[in-house]
């Protein structure tokens, strides 16, 4: 019996797992996977040039069964296989020149959402970090965004914005450094289970692949790939967050960073990111959506309260006034709301900090 497509594109994947680029140029060169196994050794060796190894891997005996073998227990265990020209395959990602020419795909998340926002950083997250991947991803909740948060569903960062995903209502898709057949880390499978009741969980890797150095850089480029931006929430000066971003801005997409304190270690590959104007500075949790485009000003106005309960008169004063009629240097807010040019001066610095105010040369608008 012959083997059906996904078998053929099970083995190819095998082979070119590392080197996609020739996969895909194979498939599109002799009509698709299963033309790739009925062509003469002959011919594809004048395609590949010196890929000897891959030729002897590719008329492997043992290959097809392997993957006959690998196709039938992902279906006995619901997981999808998405080839590169499926409809569910996610088109973010098959824009990217090392896009995996196979995935596996358990859960029924759509992975083509209209909308579709990577979260990372670090795995030793302080406090700090995961109040600000709470804050940024709960608010894409409220303002109805609601766009599909993906991850790596590892400790720190990535677990935090599962679980908050999860929290608010929004789908979240964990990408894993191993097969499906594995829950990487174990302290995640819990987690894990309640992402595919509203998400689902997607790896390039074969059942049997076991999580190293190698395989986390490769899910890396998934995480990037299926976005149209990544946000860097919290990392060190080096880490796999880092390496999502640099992905990220490889691919053309948008990269978002958090600054933090410059005595916070755990927060100096996000400023070093934001100081090499590498990444868009994340002041507040509404900046995000916004500069994606995702919400107008007068959306965000509309869900954020102007002037909040624990705001002092005065600031009530400035905010009331740039609502009104900014752009407005800092002298005629002054002169506008009759208060002493030093405070406005000192308001409008503080409010500036906060991501409530921001300033175009010498005037003031709201970010609001």
């Amino acid at each position: 019996m012959e083997p059906d497509r996904y078998v053929y594109l099970c083995a190819l994947s095998k082979v070119f797992a590392y080197q996609c680029a020739i996969g895909r140029q194979l498939m599109e060169s002799f009509g698709g996977p299963e033309g790739v196994f009925s062509t003469p050794r002959r011919t594809l060796a004048t395609v590949l040039h010196n890929g000897g190894p891959y030729l002897d891997l590719l008329f492997d005996p043992d290959l097809l069964e392997w993957a006959e073998g690998e196709v039938a227990w992902a279906r006995s265990c619901d997981i999808r296989l998405l080839g590169l020209d499926d409809p569910a395959y996610p088109r973010r990602l098959a824009a990217c020149s090392d896009a995996p020419l196979l995935l596996y795909c358990k859960g029924n998340a759509d992975l083509n959402a209209e909308r579709a926002l990577a979260v990372v950083g670090t795995r030793k997250a302080t406090w700090t970090g995961r109040e600000s991947c709470r804050r940024i991803v709960g608010r894409l909740a409220d303002m109805n965004v609601k766009p599909l948060i993906v991850s790596g569903m590892a400790l720190g960062i990535d677990g935090c914005a599962h679980a908050t995903a999860l929290e608010v209502g929004l789908p979240t898709i964990g990408v894993l450094p191993c097969g499906l057949d594995e829950i990487y880390p174990r302290q995640h499978r819990d987690l894990a289970q309640r992402a595919l009741e509203k998400g689902a969980l997607v790896t390039d890797f074969p059942r049997g692949t076991q999580p190293v150095a190698y395989t986390f850089l490769r899910r890396n480029r998934i995480i990037a790939g299926m976005a149209d931006a990544t946000l860097l929430v919290e990392s060190f000066q080096k880490g796999g967050g880092l390496i999502t971003a640099s992905l990220a801005s490889s691919y053309q997409r948008e990269v978002f960073a958090v600054a933090g304190r410059m005595t916070d270690a755990s927060f100096t590959g996000c400023n070093e990111l934001i100081a090499r104007h590498e990444a868009t500075l994340v002041p507040d949790a509404d900046a995000l959506p916004l500069a994606m485009g995702w919400i107008s000003a007068r959306q965000r106005r509309a869900v954020v309260q102007l002037v909040r309960p624990d705001d002092p008169p005065e600031r009530g004063r400035v905010l009331r006034c740039l609502e009104a009629r900014a752009p407005l240097s800092a002298e005629e807010v002054a002169a506008l709301t009759k208060l002493d040019p030093r405070a406005v001066n000192l308001l409008l610095l503080e409010l500036e900090m906060e991501g409530r105010v921001v300033a175009d040369g010498s005037k003031f608008f709201l970010t609001l």
